[in-house]
């Protein structure tokens, strides 16, 4: 069997010795902090689609007149007269 550890550690026929208890509360604690941080990402993400679904409009349209206004067509050269005028 190999077992990683210092040459001096004790090796352990029925495997390792049994860990440290975990107080309930400490382990409910911990489980509700994990919870809590899952709420508040999903929240954050909920919050964040919301926002860019309510000012996608404005950008949009800020986008479109910020281009309008940069590539207006220059004029048009006067055209020579129509021969079917009268």
């Amino acid at each position: 069997m190999a077992v990683m550890g210092s040459p001096g550690m004790p090796l352990f026929r029925g495997g390792l010795p049994p860990g440290q208890p975990v107080d309930r509360r400490a382990a409910l604690r911990e489980a509700l902090f994990g919870l809590a941080v899952l709420a508040l990402a999903v929240a954050a993400g909920l919050l964040g689609a919301q926002l860019g679904r309510l000012a996608a409009p404005t950008v949009v349209r800020w986008q479109i007149e910020r281009v309008d206004e940069a590539t207006d067509a220059p004029p048009r050269p006067p055209l020579p007269r129509s021969p079917f005028e009268g």
